[in-house]
């Protein structure tokens, strides 16, 4: 039997938009080298706090630098739903839903909740506060 319609070609699977380098460096500038999650281990790759699946940008305020490689170990592993629990990730901030805006969504940096700007900075609560009013 002849379908009705011709079957779709199957769909190209395109590589990811790198990083540019202006974000990358003012992530690196910004972590020291050091992982943004734990503050213990050398970072060693950019995370998107909103994953690219969930159309998360290359901007700096959605950009860790993280320990681990790949999306299996260290904190980006955890990062990416692995032990303890994906809901943690979430709570950390090192996960944003889709409709939620990185600049909005506080991240526990290297043990400290913090706020991370569009300049590559870090902010407390405090000041994230007094910066909305």
């Amino acid at each position: 039997m002849t379908p009705a319609y011709p079957k779709p070609a199957p769909r190209k699977k395109t590589e990811p938009e790198p990083v540019p380098e202006g974000a990358r460096l003012a992530v690196e500038a910004r972590s020291g080298g050091i992982c943004e999650g734990c503050g213990q281990a050398r970072a060693a790759e950019i995370h998107h706090r909103k994953f690219r699946s969930r159309v998360g940008s290359n901007d700096v305020e959605n950009l860790l630098h993280l320990c681990g490689w790949g999306n299996t170990s260290g904190c980006h592993g955890e990062a990416h739903g692995g032990p303890p629990t994906p809901g943690r990730c979430a709570a950390l901030g090192w996960a944003v839903a889709k409709w939620e805006d990185p600049l909005e969504v506080p991240v526990l940096y290297r043990g400290r909740p913090l706020y991370l700007t569009a300049s590559g900075h870090t902010i407390t609560p405090e000041q994230y506060e007094s910066e909305a009013a």
